[in-house]
C-alpha cells in the first residue's frame, strides 16, 4: 500500500508539472539513448572474436625482427615452422593452425570472379576456430591436396545453392579443387575474414624442393603465415612466450647472430587483435578497429549520462520552492523524513523508467541510422542479450539513485514552520553543489566543442595534405591471371598501345601495387660492399616504365626507367626513406651506387620523393621500385578529367580483347584511397553528433538552474524593479553568475582537452598542432549558447509584474 501510494503521488506530481516533467524525461531519455548507442557500439568493438568457444585460450603468433637494436619488422604474420615447433616442444600448446593468403580468379563453368578472401590452411583449422558447418564434415575437409571449404555466400554465388559438397571450383586455372564442406558466413565481428579455404597440403605440394625440403612446413625465413595456437585451459601465455624464447635461442640463436639480427615471436590474445593491433600485414587492415576511438566514445557516453543526471538534480531543486509547502504540510501531519525521501526517490525512479522506455524506442528506431554512421553491424537481436539488459538496468538503477538522492535529501530537510509561512531559502552547501554541477556541464561542453573542432581540423588536414602523387582521374583495373609470361608481355604491350590511342587516356601503367594498398611483400636490401649483417627490410612495388609519370611522382635525383637503356633490368629506383635507411647523405649521393636485393646486385638510377602510400596515420617507409612485367596485378589508367563514364566501355572492350576469360573489374583510385579514412570520418560524425546531444542536454540543465535562480530572486527582482531597475540590469543580475562559472570552466577544460587531443593526435604520423585559438572560440560558443538558453527565462522574469513578487510580504 505504501509503495502504491508513492507511485500515485509521483504520477500526480508529474501530471501537475508537465513542463518540468517533460524536460526531465526528455533530457534523461536523450542521455540514456545516446549512452546505450555508444556503449552497445563499444561493447561490439570490444567483443570481436569472442564467438569462438575457446577464445580465452586463442592466440596469434606475432613476429619481430631487430637489427643492431632497431626494430625492422613488426608483423602479424610469422614463419610456418613457428606453430609446429611450439606444439612439438611446449606441452601447454594444445593445437595450432596456419593460414597463407592467396588471391586470384575462381571459376565455375562460365562464372568467374576475382576473390581476395582465400587462404591455404591446415586441417586443424576447425579444431582451433569455431565456424558453424552447414554441409559436409570439417574434421577431414582439408586433409588432402586440392580440397576446399567455402562459405555459404560463395556457394550461392557460384552454384545458387548451399549444399555443394562434392562440387568442384577452379582457382587461377591451375587448381581444380573439390568442395568438402560449406560453413556459415564468417561473422562481421571476426578479425579474420575469408570466403574459401584451400588445404595446406596443396601449398606443400607447390613448395616442396627437389631435396624433399618443404618450405611451407619447415621454413624459418618465409614470414608470410598467419599462425594461431590454442593453449590448454588456465595457461599463462606470458610463460609460453618465455619458454618459446629459450627454445628458439637454442634452435636459431647462433645462425641469427652470424647475420646480425634478432628474431622475436610473441603471443597476442585473439580478442586484442581488432582494437589493439596495427601491425604490418594485418589480415584485414581495412577492418581494424581503433582503441582510441572506443575510449573517446566511452568517455562521451559517461559525460552524456552525467549531464543528464545533473539536469535532473538542477530541475528538481529548481522546483523546491513550489514544493516547500507540500513538504511542510506532509511533515505537519506526521510524515517522517524517511518517508519523504522514499517519496522523492519514487518520483525519480518513475521518471527514469519513462525515460528508459523512450530511450529504448529511440535505440530501436535509430539503429539503422547509427549503423550507417559508425559502419558497425548492430542488430535488434541485442535486445535478447542478457548483457544489454544488465547494462540498461544498471544505467536505470544508478541513474535513479544518483539523480534522485540529492533532491530527496534537500526537499525532505525543510522545516515545516518556515515553509508553511512562506519563508524559504536555500543553504550555501546546496548553492555550491549546484554551481559545481553546472561548471561541470560547462567543462564538458567546452571540451566537446574544442575536441570536435580539432577532429575536423586533423581530418581536413589529412585530406588536403600533399600526398606526393596524383590520384584524381585515375581508374584502376584488376590485372589478369598470368598463365604464360611471354604471351602476357605481348598482350600487355598491345593492350597499353590500344588504350593510348584513345583520346580520353593519357597514360597507362602496370604494377604489383597501387597507392592506398597495404604492401605485404618485403625483401632485404643492403649496400653491395656491406656484410649480410647490414641487411634491411624494404617494401617493394614492381613497376613498368610508365609508373611514375602516370601518378605524377617527382624524381628527386637520377632518372626514370627507359626502354632505350637495356641495362635497366639491373637498375633500381628507391624512395627518400630508403636513401636514409641505406645511409646515403642525400638523394644525389645514392645515384649509381650498387646495392644487393633478393641476392642480386642492382644499381640505383633514381630516387623518388616519399609519397603517402597509406593514410596520414602511417609515416613514409623505405620502398624500392624494381622494373618488372610478370606480376602486374593492377593496370592504372590516367584519364582526361571527368571522362570515367565514356572511358569505361572502351577500357572493358580492350581488356576483354587482349585478356579473354578474365573478369573485368575496376575502381576509382581516389575512392579506393579515401577508404583509409573511413574509420576517422565515422569517428568525426559520431563524435560531433553526440557532442551536440550532450550540449543540448546541458542546455536543459541551464534552463533548470536559471529557473531556480529566478525563483530564488523573485522578491529581489520585484524590489529592484519597484526602485527603477531596467530589464538589462535584471538580465545582468541573473546572468553574471553564469559568466563567472563559464570562465572557471574554461580554466579547467583547456588543459584537460589539450592533453586528451594531443594524445589522440599522436596516433597520426602527419598531424596538426593544437591551436589555442580553438579553446577561446569554444569558450565563446558555450557562453553564447548559455546566454541564449537562459535568456528566455531571464526576460520572462524581468518583465513580470513586481506586485506578484511582493504580494506575500
Amino acid at each position: 500500500m505504501i509503495i502504491s501510494n508513492y507511485i500515485k503521488i509521483a504520477i500526480r506530481v508529474i501530471r501537475k508539472n508537465r513542463l518540468y516533467s517533460a524536460l526531465n524525461i526528455f533530457g534523461l531519455a536523450l542521455g540514456i539513448a545516446a549512452s546505450l548507442f555508444i556503449l552497445q557500439y563499444t561493447s561490439y568493438e570490444k567483443n570481436y572474436d569472442v564467438f569462438h568457444t575457446n577464445y580465452e585460450n586463442l592466440y596469434r603468433i606475432n613476429y619481430k625482427v631487430f637489427q643492431e637494436g632497431d626494430l625492422k619488422t613488426n608483423s602479424a604474420t610469422s614463419v610456418p615452422r613457428a606453430g609446429s615447433f611450439m606444439k612439438e616442444y611446449i606441452p601447454e600448446v594444445k593445437e595450432f593452425t596456419r593460414l597463407y593468403p592467396e588471391f586470384g580468379v575462381v571459376t565455375h563453368n562460365i562464372i568467374k570472379y576475382r576473390e581476395n578472401g582465400v587462404f591455404y590452411t591446415d586441417n586443424s583449422f576447425f579444431l582451433v576456430f569455431d565456424f558453424p558447418v552447414l554441409h559436409g564434415n570439417t574434421s577431414e575437409a582439408l586433409k588432402g591436396p586440392n580440397q576446399l571449404v567455402i562459405t555459404e555466400s560463395m556457394a550461392l554465388k557460384y552454384f545458387e545453392k548451399t549444399n555443394v559438397v562434392g562440387e568442384r571450383l577452379s582457382y587461377n586455372t591451375w587448381l581444380n579443387g573439390e568442395i568438402k564442406a560449406v560453413i556459415e558466413d564468417v561473422p562481421v565481428n571476426s578479425h579474420l575474414q575469408f570466403d574459401m579455404l584451400i588445404s595446406f597440403e596443396t601449398l606443400n605440394n607447390h613448395s616442396t624442393e627437389s631435396n624433399g625440403y618443404i618450405a611451407s612446413e619447415d621454413s624459418w625465413d618465409w614470414s608470410s603465415f598467419y599462425t594461431y595456437i590454442l593453449l590448454e585451459n588456465d595457461t599463462d601465455f606470458t610463460e609460453v612466450n618465455a619458454k618459446f624464447a629459450k627454445l628458439f635461442e637454442q634452435e636459431r640463436g647462433d645462425a641469427n647472430r652470424e647475420i646480425g639480427i634478432k628474431e622475436e615471436f610473441s603471443l597476442q590474445p585473439i580478442t586484442e587483435i581488432h582494437l589493439h593491433s596495427n601491425l604490418e600485414a594485418e589480415a584485414d587492415p581495412d577492418g581494424q578497429g581503433d582503441s582510441e576511438i572506443v575510449f573517446f566514445l566511452s568517455v562521451i557516453a559517461i559525460f552524456i549520462l552525467v549531464i543528464a543526471w545533473i539536469n535532473y538534480i538542477n530541475l528538481s531543486t529548481a522546483r523546491s520552492l513550489e514544493r516547500a509547502k507540500e513538504v511542510g504540510i506532509r511533515k505537519a501531519v506526521g510524515a517522517s523524513r524517511k518517508q519523504l525521501i522514499f517519496q522523492f526517490l519514487a518520483e525519480a525512479f518513475i521518471l527514469n523508467f519513462l525515460a528508459l522506455a523512450i530511450a529504448l524506442t529511440v535505440v530501436l528506431l535509430g539503429l539503422d541510422i547509427f549503423n550507417q554512421l559508425t559502419g558497425s553491424a548492430l542488430a535488434a537481436e541485442f535486445l535478447r542479450d542478457q548483457k544489454f539488459w544488465l547494462m540498461a538496468g544498471s544505467i536505470f538503477v544508478s541513474g535513479s539513485f544518483i539523480s534522485g538522492f540529492y533532491p530527496a535529501i534537500v526537499l525532505s530537510s525543510f522545516r515545516p514552520t518556515g515553509m508553511l509561512k512562506g519563508r524559504f531559502s536555500s543553504n550555501k552547501t546546496g548553492t555550491y553543489l549546484r554551481r559545481t554541477l553546472v561548471v561541470t556541464q560547462f567543462i564538458v561542453s567546452i571540451s566537446l566543442i574544442a575536441g570536435t573542432v580539432i577532429v575536423f581540423q586533423q581530418l581536413n588536414y589529412m585530406k588536403s595534405a600533399q600526398l606526393g602523387f596524383s590520384m584524381a582521374d585515375r581508374l584502376v583495373i584488376q590485372g589478369p591471371m598470368i598463365t604464360n609470361e611471354d604471351t602476357y608481355a605481348s598482350s600487355l604491350s598491345a593492350f597499353k598501345e590500344e588504350l593510348l590511342q584513345n583520346s580520353m587516356v593519357e597514360n597507362v601503367t602496370a604494377t604489383s601495387n597501387i597507392p592506398g594498398e597495404n604492401i605485404i611483400w618485403v625483401n632485404q636490401i643492403k649496400k653491395i660492399q656491406d656484410s649480410d649483417e647490414k641487411l634491411n627490410p624494404i617494401s617493394f612495388v614492381s613497376v613498368d616504365y610508365d609508373y611514375f609519370p602516370t601518378f605524377d611522382m617527382d624524381l628527386l635525383a637520377g632518372r626514370n626507367y627507359q626502354k632505350s637503356f637495356s641495362t635497366d633490368t639491373g637498375a633500381l629506383i628507391i624512395n627518400q626513406s630508403a636513401v636514409k635507411m641505406l645511409g646515403y647523405q642525400n638523394p644525389e649521393a645514392a645515384i649509381n651506387q650498387k646495392v644487393k636485393i633478393y641476392d642480386e646486385p642492382k644499381t640505383i638510377i633514381g630516387v623518388v620523393s616519399d609519397f603517402q602510400q597509406l593514410s596520414a596515420k602511417n609515416a613514409a617507409f623505405p620502398m624500392v621500385f624494381p622494373l618488372a612485367n610478370d606480376n602486374s596485378y593492377f593496370f592504372s589508367v590516367k584519364l582526361q578529367s571527368g571522362s570515367y563514364q565514356e572511358a569505361t566501355a572502351a577500357l572493358q572492350s580492350a581488356y576483354e580483347k587482349f585478356f579473354p576469360g578474365n573478369p573485368f573489374e575496376f575502381f576509382v583510385l581516389d575512392a579506393f584511397f579515401n577508404r583509409l579514412y573511413e574509420t576517422d570520418e565515422q569517428f568525426k560524425v559520431v563524435f560531433t553528433l553526440f557532442a551536440l546531444l550532450a550540449i543540448v542536454i546541458a542546455c536543459l540543465g541551464l534552463f533548470g538552474l536559471t529557473s531556480f535562480n529566478a525563483l530564488q530572486k523573485t522578491k529581489e527582482i520585484g524590489i529592484r524593479k519597484t526602485l527603477g531597475a531596467r530589464i538589462k540590469d535584471i538580465f545582468y543580475l541573473l546572468t553574471k553568475e553564469f559568466i563567472v562559472m563559464i570562465a572557471v570552466a574554461n580554466l579547467i577544460a583547456w588543459p584537460l582537452i589539450y592533453l586528451a587531443m594531443e594524445n589522440w593526435l599522436d596516433n597520426y604520423a602527419s598531424r596538426i598542432s593544437v591551436n589555442f585559438i580553438v579553446f577561446g572560440y569554444s569558450g565563446l560558443i558555450v557562453m553564447i549558447i548559455a546566454l541564449l538558453t537562459v535568456g528566455f527565462k531571464v526576460l520572462q522574469t524581468a518583465q513580470a509584474n513586481p506586485v506578484e513578487a511582493l504580494r506575500n510580504e
